[in-house]
């Protein structure tokens, strides 16, 4: 197991390779201070870490330039030895991290046939009720708040959409990967710059006034938020995983047309304004996705390399449902802890003010802070820390003006 002295260290090389105010995409910092004792801080900081390995694998630029020559601070960002270092790190956290809920999605998945897992799947994603976010926002009088948080969040992936999944193409391994390919370029606006999926994000943030800086949020990330997205890069940046890499495909690609035609139809409602073709976008074309994952992707697989390969891709999709559950489950209970502090008096829904931002705080360190302000993803602020100990764990704050 990573120990706390490990990530400590590890935030210590990042810090210095990020160097001073750096451009949020090649922000490499991780809060890595003070993890003695507090058990979540010290999972949020592995979670973060684990981030950074795999952000470091692919290509970034940001917006535009600090000064200082581009080219030198290219070399530094991808520095062939810091970048080993964080490698080092990286295999131990997946294992410690992501390794269980692997071992959990092969064990539920042991002796299943494909074929019928696929004819149950299909029927039972499109035909499940509203997404529970989305109908608890139709209820809630702070739900663009809310809303907004979720944005932030998820952020944390749809900003680089489908960077991950690109690594699972690159390679030799017959006619599934054309297929593959043809749904990555997709996901990347087929050439179309305008098209591409997280540029369609990006707008989306600015329609509620948020950065849509890659990584600018991550200071504000749960737990959650990183494990989900840990758990994707996960699959898809270790080969051996290739397998779970089409579970994940067959069940995001399908769960996707019905979780974004519900968000889609929310914001045409309640946010008529804002660009929604992110959302629009996906409700489309992941009904063509999700057949070519199951008849030019899995079933030749199967076909090719037998029912092993089979019960592979449904741990993977059964590794994707509890990702995306958990995550899910995460983001309304973080929601209905901030409404309960509101209704004490101890809650101010507002957008987050980046340049505010302080140290991090968890719930189990809360209670000691008394009455400190902390910022509380994209939702607002708690006008007392003391509030903060009723979040469920993995959530995460920063103080307001202080340690900033």
């Amino acid at each position: 197991m990573i120990g706390a002295d490990q990530i400590t260290e590890a935030g210590v090389r990042l810090a210095a390779r990020a160097g001073r105010d750096p451009p949020p995409a090649w922000d490499l910092r991780v809060d890595a201070e003070g993890l003695a004792g507090d058990i979540q801080g010290l999972r949020h900081a592995k979670h973060q870490v684990l981030m950074r390995a795999y952000q470091a694998r692919y290509m970034l630029l940001p917006d535009e330039t600090r000064g200082g020559s581009i080219v030198e601070r290219l070399q530094r960002h991808y520095d062939p030895t810091e970048m080993a270092a964080l490698e080092v790190l990286r295999h131990g956290l997946e294992a410690e991290l992501i390794g269980p809920l692997v071992d959990a999605a092969r064990r539920a998945a042991a002796g299943r046939n494909l074929d019928a897992y696929v004819q149950a799947l299909l029927p039972a994603l499109r035909d499940q009720p509203e997404n529970p976010f989305t109908a608890w926002l139709r209820t809630s009088p702070h739900a663009e708040a809310h809303y907004r948080n979720f944005l932030v969040q998820s952020s944390a992936d749809l900003l680089a959409e489908a960077s991950a999944s690109a690594m699972g193409v690159i390679g030799e391994f017959g006619p599934a990967q054309s297929a593959l390919f043809r749904i990555l370029i997709d996901e990347f606006g087929y050439g179309a710059h305008s098209k591409k999926h997280s540029v369609l994000y990006r707008a989306t943030l600015r329609g509620f006034g948020l950065d849509d800086a890659y990584n600018a949020y991550w200071p504000l990330f749960d737990t959650a938020a990183l494990e989900l997205h840990n758990a994707i890069h996960h699959l898809f940046q270790n080969p051996r995983n290739f397998f779970l890499q089409v579970g994940f495909l067959l069940f995001a690609e399908t769960a996707y047309q019905r979780s974004t035609a519900d968000h889609f139809r929310y914001l045409r409602e309640f946010h008529p304004d804002v660009d929604a073709r992110y959302f629009s976008e996906h409700a489309h074309i992941d009904l063509h996705h999700t057949r070519m994952v199951i008849e030019e992707v899995a079933a030749p697989l199967v076909a090719a390399h037998g029912p092993e390969a089979g019960a592979e891709i449904v741990a993977g999709a059964e590794f994707t449902r509890a990702a995306f559950d958990a995550a899910g489950a995460h983001m309304l209970a973080v929601g209905r802890a901030f409404d309960i502090a509101a209704v004490c008096g101890k809650a101010i829904y507002a957008a987050p003010e980046l340049d505010r931002l302080g140290a991090a705080v968890t719930p189990e360190m809360a209670l000691p802070l008394g009455a400190v302000p902390l910022q509380i993803g994209g939702i607002g602020m708690l006008t007392d820390a003391r509030a903060f100990a009723i979040f469920p764990a993995g959530a995460y704050g920063r103080r307001l003006g202080v340690d900033a």
